[in-house]
């Protein structure tokens, strides 16, 4: 059974020790950081004192008291979740009690009308068993790749992003970008992402302190250490950087055209203008191999594996009008 946290939990959010000591359920920022993965008990108490934010904390309960807590958070829209953080209790059996607390999580998600569950887990986790035992489906596995800084020096000109050749995401650059993700992205990934314009949109992962939806909204990131960016060629956009500056490392994700006839050298360069003497990390998906070994060449450094999870808690209706309705409802 999971539950939102409640003022009267504080006594149970104390005396949590997490075992492993760090979360088992890891963010763009959190396998960057090791440390954003500490267990906080004050955070969720703090969120339990506030009505609205009591549903981004929900604590489990097993057979022998408290399993679990976990963090939950929106990404880029209302209609898709992820586990941000995930902390199991001393004694608990996480292929057993952890699939517990995913399978009621989905069952919470597909009432609240979300369609779709993401969770990131170290490669190697009793975590990966639980998420497949409560209907979780591997999307890809992911590698981080950090380069230490950035080796050509700060004396350097900035020409960004101008002269690099980059221009900044404009709203009308929503289908574009939509069509250069489908292009650059396996099936067997798009079918658990989504496959429709607004399903990707709201699935898109959020970079620390960027704001939701640029594209979308029709605003530009009112942060100048966020943005989003697109490399064009005659025929529309070949590559598209998403990345936030946010501790004075160039935190990014970047989508390339497969079939493009582009020096990734050059979009290497392009990333990383405007943030000279900076370090730069990526999470990459095991099936963009090319942009893997561009960023080797660049000098970055592989690290920490991750294998990406999602839960589908909702399917599609033949009818009325292809509306959502639960899944094995």
């Amino acid at each position: 059974m999971i539950r939102f946290l409640r003022p009267s939990d504080l006594a149970r959010l104390l005396l949590l020790r997490p075992a492993g000591g760090e979360t088992r359920a890891f963010t763009l920022d959190s396998a960057a950081h090791p440390s954003s993965r500490e267990y906080l008990p004050h955070w969720y108490f703090a969120r339990s004192l506030m009505l609205k934010g009591r549903r981004d904390g929900w604590i489990a309960f097993g057979e022998s008291g408290v399993s679990g807590i976990m963090r939950i958070r929106r990404r880029n829209g209302p209609s898709v979740w992820e586990i941000s953080e995930l902390f199991m209790a001393p004694g608990s059996r996480p292929e057993i009690d952890g699939a517990e607390m995913l399978g009621d999580l989905s069952e919470v998600a597909a009432t609240a009308g979300v369609q779709r569950v993401f969770l990131r887990i170290e490669d190697g986790s009793p975590m990966a068993t639980a998420a497949r035992h409560a209907g979780y489906k591997l999307q890809t596995r992911e590698t981080l790749y950090r380069r230490p800084q950035d080796l050509r020096g700060q004396d350097q000109v900035a020409h960004y992003p101008g002269e690099s050749g980059w221009r900044t995401v404009r709203k009308d650059d929503l289908q574009q970008v939509f069509r250069l993700y489908g292009i650059s992205t396996p099936l067997s990934v798009r079918e658990t992402a989504g496959m429709t314009l607004s399903e990707w949109r709201d699935a898109l992962e959020p970079l620390p302190h960027s704001i939701r939806n640029p594209i979308t909204s029709g605003r530009q990131a009112r942060s100048s250490t966020s943005g989003e960016m697109l490399l064009e060629n005659k025929n529309g956009p070949v590559a598209w950087i998403r990345y936030s500056d946010e501790s004075s490392e160039r935190l990014f994700t970047l989508v390339v055209e497969p079939e493009a006839d582009i020096d990734l050298d050059e979009v290497i360069n392009g990333v990383l203008a405007g943030g000279y003497g900076m370090q730069a990390t990526m999470l990459v998906p095991l099936y963009a191999r090319r942009i893997a070994m561009a960023l080797q060449d660049a000098e970055f450094v592989p690290g920490s594996d991750y294998e990406l999870f999602t839960r589908q808690t909702a399917e599609r209706a033949k009818i009325p009008r292809n509306v959502m309705v639960a899944a094995g409802g």
